[in-house]
């Protein structure tokens, strides 16, 4: 008799996926030690192929699992210190082009007064 058959669960999917990324010795050692899916994940983080800066979206196409580590978090340093340039920049162009735009428009001509200037059309006193 066979035993019914359930679905794979979805940490056990990605946990077989990621252990692909694994060194092959390395793999091995896990599998022998009997690791569990949950670790496996765990030695991973989801990382940005192109920033949010850059209009990355947060699809699977646009995201990498990488391992965790030192290297990872230097890369995330650089991606936080390109991030926060490229807002710099952008704010500044803002400032820049908002700047050429009343400088180039042509100016307003001056609205009339409402009230005359002086002098004012004199009335004739009357004599008593």
């Amino acid at each position: 008799m066979t035993r019914p058959r359930k679905h794979i669960p979805l940490i056990e999917l990605l946990a077989s996926a990621l252990a692909d990324k694994l060194p092959y010795l390395e793999r091995q050692w896990h599998r022998e030690h009997g690791t569990t899916a949950r670790e496996i994940v765990r030695m991973f983080t989801p990382d940005h192929v192109c920033l949010h800066c850059w209009d990355g979206d947060d699809t699977w196409d646009n995201l990498t699992m990488t391992r965790r580590g030192s290297a990872l978090k230097a890369k995330d340093a650089a991606d936080t210190k390109r991030a926060a340039k490229v807002k710099r920049i952008e704010e500044k162009e803002k400032r820049w082009r908002k700047f050429m735009r009343k400088a180039s428009a042509p100016s307003r001509p001056l609205q009339k007064r409402r009230w005359p200037s002086r002098p004012f059309p004199r009335r004739k006193k009357e004599r008593t």
